[in-house]
């Protein structure tokens, strides 16, 4: 397979400046991945007149904290090695700004506004922080592999072109964030990172399957995709991405009523990490159950449930399509499913404290445009069910429907 990696976006007014280049670099993240993730840099106080930006920009999901730095290279010279001199001394520049970043975000909560315009608290001690460079160079030159190995945090190094390209790529803010936190320390070539990442996307192709505990797995069907496609996201099956894609928008711009920002962040994080080979799945099987409870009987309830979950430390999703328009009735339900869902599988990983389920219901709308409205619902930590508790659940929701 042969894949032309184009050059970077162009940049918007041709501005002779760095904000140009950090805007694009942020644009990629908003667009590709969601807005609700991108932080633009921030100035805080540091003391008597003084403030700090934080990082041109920060990417913030799940459990990763990125820290980028963009440098832009704005009238190149025809000499080679002053281009390298250039390239080394800003790499070196933005590592030590992106270090200085993390220093001052790791051991507090700052409140940051992201692309959206909305602020969110975020806990810097709670993150894996990790540092990228982004380097716009219209024409670099052969041969600069920057030095990120001895770098206090796990850093990479990467052109705006390819940049984009992991965006375009995996359309998924946590899925670039992960593949970042996989290769940060290697030191290679300036321009080589889409051959990288086809390096490792072979061998997570070539890779068998991990095992899966027999508890974990249940009633349900084993599903393994490779972490990192070949093709990009969404080449394939591009209308059951689309709805995936809508589904985190709707969340996005939900008003909110009684949850703060910060949990509809984690909410939208722990749905990013849905895999990106499983997502054509996941809008597969909901389009089909939207067709189906769309013929239902009109003087019943059809619902349609699918989870996705996996062992210790992976997303726990769940999925939902019922036939009748939204009632608090219906979301309460829903939301008993969600929490038996969860007791059961934090049962089967061993009380496993952190799990976090998020479960997403589609109900039809008899009125206006949207055909359909979104619900959604998250569990953390442990339940308060009793045996009666479960017994009665079961009844309603017996354990063999999940899968």
């Amino acid at each position: 397979m042969a894949r032309i990696i184009p050059p970077a976006s162009p940049l918007v007014g041709g501005d002779q400046d760095g904000y140009a280049a950090e805007a694009a670099t942020n644009d990629a993240a908003a667009t590709w991945g969601l807005p609700d993730f991108v932080f633009p840099g921030t100035p805080i106080a540091k003391g008597a007149g003084s403030t700090r930006e934080l990082g041109d920009t920060i990417l913030v999901v799940g459990e990763y904290g990125v820290v980028i730095q963009v440098k832009r290279r704005c009238a190149p010279s025809g000499d080679a090695d002053k281009e390298r001199r250039w390239l080394v001394k800003q790499t070196a520049r933005a590592l030590s700004q992106g270090v200085g970043t993390i220093r001052s975000l790791a051991g507090q909560a700052v409140s940051l506004e992201n692309a959206r315009g909305r602020k969110v608290v975020i806990d810097g001690s709670s993150r894996t922080w990790l540092v990228v460079v982004v380097l716009d160079h219209s024409n670099p030159p052969v041969g600069v592999v920057p030095a990120v190995a001895a770098v206090k945090h796990p850093s990479v190094v990467l052109l705006r072109r390819d940049w984009e390209f992991l965006f375009e790529q995996l359309k998924s803010t946590h899925a670039v964030a992960g593949y970042v936190a996989r290769v940060a320390g290697e030191e290679v070539e300036l321009g080589e990172e889409p051959a990288r990442y086809y390096d490792r996307a072979l061998a997570d192709q070539a890779a068998p399957p991990g095992p899966l505990d027999p508890a974990v797995l249940g009633a349900g069907i084993p599903v393994s995709t490779p972490l990192l496609p070949l093709a990009p996201a969404a080449t394939d099956d591009r209308p059951a991405h689309h709805l995936v894609r809508v589904l985190l928008e709707e969340i996005a711009t939900t008003r909110l009523t009684s949850s703060q920002e910060s949990d509809r962040l984690r909410t939208l994080a722990e749905l990013d990490r849905l895999p990106v080979g499983q997502r054509a799945g996941v809008g597969k099987f909901l389009l089909a159950a939207m067709r189906e409870v769309s013929s239902a009987p009109s003087d019943g309830v059809m619902w349609r449930m699918r989870t996705l979950k996996g062992g210790r430390g992976q997303a726990h999703l769940g999925f939902g399509v019922c036939s009748h328009p939204h009632t608090s009735d219906l979301q309460e339900a829903f939301g008993w499913w969600a929490q038996l869902r969860h007791h059961e599988l934090r049962e089967a990983r061993g009380d496993d404290d952190t799990l976090t389920t998020v479960a997403v219901l589609l109900t039809p709308r008899l009125a206006g445009p949207r055909r359909w409205d979104t619900t959604s619902v998250s569990v953390s930590g442990a339940t308060d069910f009793t045996e009666t508790d479960i017994a009665a659940l079961r009844e309603v929701w017996p354990t063999q429907m999940a899968a």
